[in-house]
């Protein structure tokens, strides 16, 4: 029997317990349950062949692939109106109105732009992280998901935000790095419910990154199996296609 791995998401739980003078760590415990606690393992692509995959992608809904290629070319002072023109296309906060930029908006605050701001930081905390190497982030990268999670929990004008729109926004915001998006569909294609805390999206990564690797074990890298023409997209993105609308 394969033994449990001892990911970031065991160490992040580890907490120093005193006992007789000793100090225990409590993650020892936690390990010994997370068989009971964890997602089943998720098994989306490992199981394909190349061929497969490379389908998955291609028949990828083409109205979508537009919207990338917009995002991926827009300038750094045009991407806040495409930001909210995506993500609004892709139905984020359904059936919830979105926020919208301050110079458009009809709500209080606050704005996209306001979001997007408050975004900036830990995204460059993320530089160089992708679903791929999501397991082995730093406390520093951890704290920026739980922040992003936070920052677009607010995308909806009223009430709480979902997975659905936080996930699509990441994905945006990453360049397509750590994804999928979490919407019905993906979700039925991961076997997973949808997150309620960025815990259990993070977890959700993590077994992911874990499909990928796999994957890539078997076939090499996933950028080498699908159509030329989207070889040059990030991993998330990519995951996300073989599962995304048609």
């Amino acid at each position: 029997m394969t033994p449990p791995t001892f990911r970031w998401s065991e160490w992040r739980r580890a907490v120093p317990v005193c006992r007789f003078g000793r100090l225990v760590s409590a993650a020892i415990a936690h390990l010994a349950v997370r068989r009971q606690k964890t997602l089943m393992p998720i098994e989306a692509i490992r199981n394909k062949t190349p061929a497969q995959v490379r389908d998955c992608v291609a028949g990828f809904a083409p109205r979508y692939i537009q919207d990338w290629k917009d995002w991926l070319a827009a300038s750094s002072e045009a991407r806040p109106e495409f930001f909210g023109r995506i993500l609004r296309k892709w139905q984020a906060t359904r059936p919830s109105a979105m926020r919208r930029l301050r110079k458009e908006a009809q709500h209080e605050g606050p704005f996209l732009d306001d979001l997007l701001k408050e975004a900036e930081e830990p995204l460059r905390a993320l530089t160089g992280l992708d679903v791929t190497t999501i397991a082995k982030r730093t406390v520093k990268q951890n704290e920026a998901l739980n922040k992003l999670w936070s920052t677009f929990s607010q995308l909806r004008t009223r009430g709480d935000g979902s997975c659905v729109g936080i996930t699509k926004a990441v994905l945006l915001l990453t360049d397509g790095r750590i994804g999928p998006a979490f919407d019905s569909r993906v979700r039925k294609g991961l076997g997973v419910a949808p997150p309620d805390t960025c815990a259990e999206w993070l977890q959700a990564l993590e077994e992911v990154g874990e499909d990928i690797a796999a994957f890539e074990r078997a076939h090499g890298a996933i950028t080498g199996v699908v159509p030329a023409c989207f070889a040059g997209l990030a991993c998330g993105r990519l995951y996300d296609m073989t599962l995304g609308p048609r």
